[in-house]
């Protein structure tokens, strides 16, 4: 799982989402989850999140996924 504080770019989060491999989980404060790429709403909600600090916690169902987001976050540090 990795969390979330910050999304720098969120269109470029957004086509990450779009094209993952696998699932995309979003777990929600009341251990729901949602997977963003078969929930359109919950993935317009996350679109719609002001850009404050949050807490978004994200699980991969396929291990390519977790590093491309990792490095989508690394470059956003050094950019």
């Amino acid at each position: 799982m990795i969390r979330f504080q910050y999304i720098p770019n969120k269109e470029r989060f957004m086509s990450l989402i779009e094209k993952s491999h696998g699932s995309v989980l979003l777990h929600l404060p009341d251990q729901s989850t949602r997977d963003l790429k078969c929930d359109s709403t919950a993935l317009q909600m996350l679109y719609l999140l002001p850009p404050n600090p949050m807490d978004l916690c994200l699980s991969f169902s396929d291990c390519r996924d977790s590093s491309r987001f990792l490095r989508y976050m690394m470059e956003a540090v050094h950019g």
